[in-house]
């Protein structure tokens, strides 16, 4: 009958649970495993260390060579290792595909893929999370810098973004982000959905719309849940046609096609604002126009049912105000206006669709010069209420606690034209 020490033996004696190859210095060493410790131990090799007796003596203080010889991710059970890769970054990550044909096949896998999404997207502290910034000079160039930087260090070190569309003189535009994936418009004739942490990117068919004097194009990006499939809506809006009429296209990255639905409702046209993402709808302003009168709507459309609703903005003052934008902020609706110019309004949306969940979240005062330059929609919030947004071709921080301003500056470029923030993820435009 076998003792509980050689049940022991036999569990550790079978190597490592991935199949990856240990460095020959290592080889050379024979494990010992310390049950008080539970830990692997490194003796050099003797022949004491055959006898049965002797392989399971209580190691000494000179007998243990440093761990740092053993990759101990290798002698931990699957689901653990599982567990710890799947919170690292993803340059990491891609690294460690080359570990061994097992590490590389987990981390390839589509439930890990989604595993990863799911933990980086609800990292605290924006851990995982990046703003992509678009440089105002000639040149058609982004820089990105991590999120949790700009809000805890007065300088952030930017990275070079090598854009995959090679036209240094172009100037495409940013649809939005989801899920690490980046949409940009080329030309509003087709769109490119780019993963910059992966460096993948996917280019779509031409939209095939007549474009003429007075048409413009608002886009809209999202994921529809139920058919795990990643959506560009594409609204053409003709100003030469009376009520502005609008013809609407969806292109599905599953299908790689564009194909017509409904239209929005009559009178009903989108800004030139992109639509924004919430709840599995895609969100615009947009202008009612119904006779001789106009107002400013939100237009929601669900990525699944493809079906238009709108959705009440919160009472407030409309005297003296900007027409409203909306943005995305904790993953919630926002909308955001100018007050007299003299502060920037946000509000925030806690339960989708619910007109009575509207809050006032922050009322930003602005800065010199206002009648020349307008605050962004706000990129972002900390846990601790400061805002993120842009001012003047500079990103600024507001801390509405003490009402402060700060500038945090990015080494390796200056003065942005546009930005987004994305989240780090593993997301594939191609491999679907």
């Amino acid at each position: 009958m076998s003792s509980a020490g050689d049940g022991d033996q036999d569990r550790h004696s079978r190597g490592p649970p991935f199949p990856c190859r240990i460095p020959d210095s290592t080889r050379k060493r024979e494990r010992l495993f310390n049950h008080k410790t539970h830990s692997f131990e490194l003796l050099p090799p003797s022949s004491s260390t055959h006898n049965h007796q002797d392989q399971y003596r209580a190691p000494r203080r000179n007998d243990a060579v440093s761990l740092g010889f053993i990759p101990l991710l290798l002698f931990l059970p699957d689901e653990l290792i599982e567990e710890i890769l799947s919170r690292l970054p993803v340059k990491s990550l891609l690294r460690f595909r080359c570990v061994c044909k097992r590490w590389n096949s987990l981390i390839s896998d589509p439930y890990f893929v989604r595993k990863h999404l799911r933990l980086s997207t609800q990292s605290p502290n924006f851990t995982h999370h990046r703003i992509i910034l678009s440089c105002t000079t000639a040149e058609f160039n982004f820089k990105s810098c991590h999120v949790n930087s700009l809000f805890n260090n007065p300088s952030t070190i930017s990275e070079d973004l090598h854009y995959p569309v090679k036209n240094k003189f172009r100037h495409d535009g940013i649809i939005g982000s989801c899920h690490g994936l980046l949409c940009f418009a080329i030309k509003a004739e087709s769109v490119l959905l780019w993963n910059p942490s992966i460096r993948v990117s996917k280019k779509s068919p031409p939209l095939g719309n007549n474009w003429r004097p007075g048409c413009y194009t608002a886009f809209g990006f999202g994921y529809d849940h139920v058919t795990d499939d990643y959506k560009v809506v594409a609204v053409f809006c003709d100003a030469n046609v009376y009520f502005n009429e609008t013809k609407v296209k969806i292109y599905s990255m599953a299908s790689n096609s564009w194909r017509k639905i409904q239209d929005f409702p009559f009178g009903v046209t989108p800004y030139q604002n992109s639509g924004k993402f919430v709840s599995g709808s895609l969100n615009w302003a947009a202008n009612y126009s119904s006779g001789p009168t106009s107002l400013w709507v939100i237009v929601s459309l669900d990525l699944h049912s493809e079906t238009y609703r709108e959705v009440h903005p919160p009472e407030y003052e409309k005297e003296e105000c900007s027409t409203p934008t909306l943005g995305v902020l904790k993953g919630c609706l926002c909308m955001n206006y100018d007050h007299k110019k003299t502060h920037f309004v946000v509000w925030l949306m806690k339960d989708y669709g619910v007109r009575e969940s509207w809050m006032k979240l922050v009322s930003i005062p602005y800065l010199p010069n206002p009648e020349d330059f307008s605050y962004s929609v706000p990129y972002c919030i900390s846990k601790n209420g400061k805002v993120l947004l842009m001012f003047e071709f500079d990103l600024v921080l507001y801390d509405p606690k003490d009402q402060s301003f700060k500038y945090p500056r990015i080494e390796g470029g200056k003065g942005w034209f546009d930005a987004e923030v994305y989240v780090e993820t593993l997301v594939s435009p191609v491999q679907r």
